[in-house]
């Protein structure tokens, strides 16, 4: 099953996190060598890091988190041609405010399955996000029309790129094509459901601006609209164990692909990353 990564529309809520966790749980013990039961159950423990963080329990967030990354990685070890761990991985980076990872893990998502036009449109939201001019954005979505994408995804990139230059009446039309054409989109951003329903474009702007998966990427954009943005804030003690779990990702990535050269994945190198002790032995 193909993910729509920042766009991936799930079917947990966070108030049933534990019990949908059991059952996450089960069904990976139950295959445990099936990837994509390792894939649901990453997304599983990612909301449940995010509700932690929320509620500013970090002790449970870097638990979760890193109990998510560990079955993203086992299921791209189980099969190093899914596009799945990726697309995840892409989600979970941009909501810390990697960017640059984001996109690396949509490229590679695509390179495994360049048919999935889900690739296409996470990668034209991501530069959106980056400030790549529009012309650039509109190409990587005609591919994605090429290739059969859900137009309600479609519009919403053409949402944000328009609202990003400050066309608001482009981005509202848009808006309201989101709506008209899949309203579900817009009940899930970055892995989560939205807090409350997403009726307006005023709505749109004012869970973007508060969220740290689309806020700080649009901050002129929230300025104009003279909306707060929320960072991805975190203690230095959090920052410092979030860094140690993307150490561990990029170390354990490099180990699943570096006999794959075949699947030109490509991989940060794990003492690229800035601040971080290094690895437990």
């Amino acid at each position: 099953m193909r993910r729509l990564g920042l766009l991936l529309l799930a079917s947990l809520l966070l108030g049933a996190a534990t019990p949908e966790l059991t059952k996450l749980e089960q069904a990976r013990d139950a295959r445990p060598n099936d990837p994509t039961r390792r894939v649901d159950l990453a997304g599983g423990y990612y909301r449940q890091a995010r509700l932690a963080l929320d509620q500013k329990d970090y002790t449970s967030y870097e638990t979760y988190l890193g109990k998510s990354m560990d079955e993203a990685l086992e299921g791209a070890r189980l099969d190093p041609r899914s596009p799945q761990p990726h697309f995840f991985m892409g989600v979970v980076a941009a909501y810390q405010g990697h960017i640059d990872s984001t996109l690396r893990s949509f490229a590679n998502a695509r390179k495994l399955e360049p048919r999935a036009w889900q690739a296409y449109t996470n990668i034209a939201e991501t530069m959106v996000y980056k400030g790549t001019e529009r012309r650039e954005i509109e190409r990587w979505i005609d591919r994605a029309e090429k290739l059969g994408a859900d137009s309600a995804v479609v519009e919403l990139d053409l949402c944000l790129v328009s609202w990003r230059d400050g066309d608001l009446e482009a981005a509202e039309r848009h808006f309201e094509r989101v709506k008209r054409l899949g309203p579900k989109t817009l009940e899930q951003w970055n892995e989560a459901p939205v807090p409350k329903p997403i009726v307006t474009f005023a709505d749109l702007r004012a869970y973007c601006c508060g969220s740290p998966a689309c806020g700080p990427y649009l901050a002129n954009a929230c300025k104009q609209a003279q909306l707060e943005v929320t960072a991805h804030d975190v203690p230095a003690e959090v920052a410092r164990r979030e860094l140690v779990i993307e150490m561990e990702r990029r170390r354990k990535l490099n180990e699943i692909y570096q006999n794959r050269k075949d699947l030109e994945i490509q991989v940060e190198k794990p003492e690229e990353v800035p601040g971080a002790p290094p690895p437990k032995p």
